[in-house]
């Protein structure tokens, strides 16, 4: 322990020192002015060279290259040469672009004519199901990857957890069939940090059996940022970061929108989403987006039986309105989430010897008499989430760009258990209020610096009725940020430093009704390190060294007695720490190359006073029933672990996309494995996409056929002296999948057809990141059915 205090107050005074720097730095490492007016400024100076193929160094005939800080430009001629005249000393910025090619940009600093050569890449595919985010150089040392378009799309249907999976190193923890979660490098809930439009997703996210509340049809981009990122976005950014961004308003004047039409079989899943949005012709600045998604499911079947009470229901709607403008604009934004989720009816057992024997069964009891229904009896959770946005960003002149976002969310969650005898009351209910706010401030480039500092507030107040599994709590946070980025030609560094101060007051009963109001502070200073180089011939390399923290959760301290939808007896611990993260990261990214493309991280993650859930030996018997025990306990721990994604052209219409994802997680001070880390994860598929037929009266354009595999290992890397699991780890299966569509077009209408076929061999098996997989299969055969209208109600 003392070492690792050690490192960590290292770590902490170099972050501390480097920001201290940052400004000097600035000052002695910036070039001159662009346009130097001394006395002796030379102007007459010329730059010139040649617009070059990266690999094979052929000229590239026609290749714009401008400078946009002088609005001049020049085209390569017959031979390659750029050519600008009349400069004066400085730095500039150049921008080249050329027909199959990578937009590239360069920086020059000129103290005389000189000649310099520019080489472009030519233009990468997209990963598959993936697409690398950013080109050579990216937003951010550390990996990540990003889900849009027809990638996007043969998600539509699944929940925000499912549609991440297609991702290496994502995976989901599931609550039976109508629950799941993102993990990302084996960790979830509260270390996985979700942005919602901009704002921090605030929930009771604490709970692996607590969805997400976010309707995946107002994305049309889904970002994943694998580990620690709590510089840029605060305290509990551990294990990752999850962007949901809509499509940005419309400024083109207009209507238009789409209709997402579904069905699947299992569960017979009926799914409609529509979009409407405009902009104004007689106020060009004012965009406005209506949409509203409904979904209905009933039972869900495993190869052999129905699984009782696991139906769900869905009802989303949100709200947009924009006001831009080059200099400043404002947004609105208003979403409201509704669900209803039925609990399989066998995870809540009456006493210890059906607990026993509902996990040596090996199906639930009555399995076969069960038959489907779309009507949802308890156990089951009803949950609703508002989410109020209001954006507005403001140009500071020449200096760079200012932008504030308030966010406001109400969260309530009404669990109902098997046992309940009034209907319309729930067995614990949970209502969460936040308020959020941020202010960034972007500053213009200087010289090859560019970068932003920021300060964000988060004021909670939980309220609880029922139960006292979960006290009433109120929560402030406040942290402030800065980051700076340096590039110059194929080399960038990063920086930043960030302050988080969390006040927390709790208040509840003890055993004898006393009322009690413990007073909880927590402060820490997160930081990041990072590189990244394009050395060629298709090559960037990245290192990332970035720390991060986490306060312990109100449930983590005070839980105590039977969480419902867990169908689980949890206690907490009062004299919890915070836990203190240390993320290394290497990564290499092949881009631009005519066949193969991908991208390849290792990782290692430390975690000073690791929080985790470990399971008790004995079950806990109530007035409600017997559930398995489990206790939030602290230890050291590390993650590490590869993530691999490859696609490599077979033929040029027949492309095989490869996704490998590894973790290996460490229980230090016991020196045994952690529980409920993901197996290794391997997932193939080859896909063939037709020729797009040339000519305006074709009907059918941008078809694909897809079929593919998805192989996951037997976890034989579980506890043996800690934590004892009440049942082993299920073996590995397979599961076979198979996509294909199309846009078939009614004259000027464009329609898109997908269908997705899961798990197609109806294979029995069981997931170990299940909660219900003592009791109950995963679902068999799955065939899911999509239809996408795209609208355009503007005269032509």
């Amino acid at each position: 322990m003392l070492i690792h205090k050690c490192v960590q107050h290292s770590i902490l005074l170099i972050l501390f020192f480097l920001a201290v720097q940052v400004q000097p730095a600035l000052a002695q490492l910036l070039p001159p002015p662009e346009l130097e007016t001394g006395p002796e400024q030379d102007c007459g100076l010329t730059l010139s060279g040649k617009v070059l193929d990266h690999d094979s160094r052929a000229t590239l005939v026609g290749a714009t290259v401008s400078i946009p800080g002088l609005h001049k430009g020049s085209v390569a001629d017959e031979y390659g040469n750029y050519h600008f005249h009349h400069l004066c000393q400085g730095t500039y910025t150049l921008q080249v672009t050329y027909v199959g090619y990578e937009p590239e940009t360069f920086t020059v600093r000129l103290a005389n004519s000189s000649v310099r050569d520019l080489q472009l890449h030519t233009a990468a595919r997209t990963l598959g199901t993936v697409e690398v985010t950013g080109r050579h150089l990216q937003e951010q040392a550390q990996s990540s990857q990003t889900l849009s378009g027809r990638e996007l799309a043969e998600t539509r249907g699944l929940s925000l957890a499912e549609s991440l999976r297609g991702i290496a190193g994502v995976t989901t923890i599931q609550t039976g069939p109508t629950i799941s979660k993102p993990v990302i490098h084996g960790m979830h809930s509260n270390r996985v940090l979700l942005l919602n439009n901009g704002v921090r997703q605030e929930g009771q996210q604490w709970g692996s059996e607590h969805a997400p509340e976010i309707d995946p049809f107002v994305a049309t981009e889904m970002k994943v940022i694998k580990g620690a990122a709590g510089v840029r976005y605060g305290a509990d950014a551990i294990g990752g970061v999850v962007i949901v961004e809509p499509q940005a308003l419309p400024t083109t004047p207009g209507v238009g929108g789409e209709v997402h039409l579904l069905g699947s079989t299992n569960n017979r899943q009926l799914a409609a989403s529509a979009t409407a949005e405009g902009n104004f012709a007689g106020i060009p600045p004012l965009s406005w987006r209506l949409q509203g998604t409904y979904k209905k499911a009933g039972n869900t079947r495993t190869p052999d039986y129905y699984l009782e009470n696991t139906a769900f229901e869905e009802q989303n709607f949100s709200a947009a309105l924009g006001y831009r403008k080059e200099k400043f604009g404002g947004e609105l934004f208003y979403s409201q989430f509704n669900t209803k989720l039925g609990i399989l009816r066998a995870s809540h057992i009456g006493n210890l010897t059906d607990l026993k024997y509902a996990i040596e069964r090996g199906r639930p009891a009555g399995a076969e008499e069960v038959d489907f229904t779309y009507d949802i009896g308890r156990p089951y959770q009803n949950v609703q989430h508002d989410l109020l946005k209001a954006k507005a960003y403001l140009q500071t002149g020449e200096a760079g760009r200012l932008e504030f976002v308030y966010g406001w969310q109400r969260n309530r969650r009404e669990e109902y258990d098997v046992h309940g005898s009034a209907a319309d009351r729930p067995a614990l209910y949970l209502n969460l209020d936040t308020h959020t706010t941020e202010a960034i401030w972007e500053h213009k480039p200087v010289g090859n610096f560019t970068g932003s500092v920021g300060v964000s507030t988060i004021y909670q107040q939980n309220t609880r009725k029922y139960s006292d599994f979960l006290p009433h709590y109120t929560g402030v946070t406040a942290g402030a940020f800065v980051i700076e980025k340096w590039r110059k030609d194929r080399l960038q560094l990063e920086a930043g430093l960030r302050y988080d101060y969390k006040y927390l007051q709790v208040k509840r009963f003890t055993a004898d009704r006393e009322l009690l109001k413990p007073e909880y502070d927590f402060n820490n200073v997160s930081g990041t390190l990072g590189a990244l180089y394009d050395v060629g011939y298709h090559f960037t390399f990245g290192l990332s060294a970035t720390s991060a923290w986490r306060a312990p959760s109100v449930n983590e301290l005070f839980s105590n007695g039977v969480h419902h939808s867990a169908a689980t007896y949890e206690t907490g611990d009062p004299s919890l720490n915070s836990e203190q993260a240390y993320n290394f990261e290497a990564s290499v990214n092949y881009f631009g190359n005519v066949r193969l493309n991908g991208q390849l991280s290792l990782y290692y993650n430390f975690i000073n006073e690791y929080i985790y859930l470990s399971p008790l030996p004995n079950p806990v018997l109530t007035v409600r029933g017997a559930f398995p025990a489990f206790q939030y306990r602290q230890t050291d721990a590390t993650f590490k672990g590869i993530d691999l994604s490859l696609q490599y052209n077979l033929l040029p219409n027949l492309i095989v996309d490869s996704k490998t994802a590894i973790v290996r997680a460490t229980n230090i001070m016991a020196d045994d494995y952690l529980i409920n880390i993901p197996a290794d994860r391997y997932n193939n598929s080859l896909r063939y996409e037709f020729n797009q037929p040339s000519g305006s009266s074709s009907r059918f354009s941008d078809s694909y056929v897809s079929v593919g595999g998805t192989y996951v290992a037997e976890q034989t890397r579980t506890p043996e002296k800690t934590d004892e699991d009440f049942a082993p780890a299920p073996d590995a299966y397979f599961l076979l999948h198979a996509e294909a569509g199309t846009t078939v077009r009614f004259g000027k209408q464009p329609v898109e057809i997908g269908i997705t076929g899961n798990n197609l061999l109806d294979t029995s098996y069981r997931d170990y990141l299940n909660r219900f997989r003592y009791f109950a299969d995963e679902a068999g055969r799955l065939l899911m059915f999509r239809i996408r209208v795209p609208l355009n109600f503007s005269k032509s």
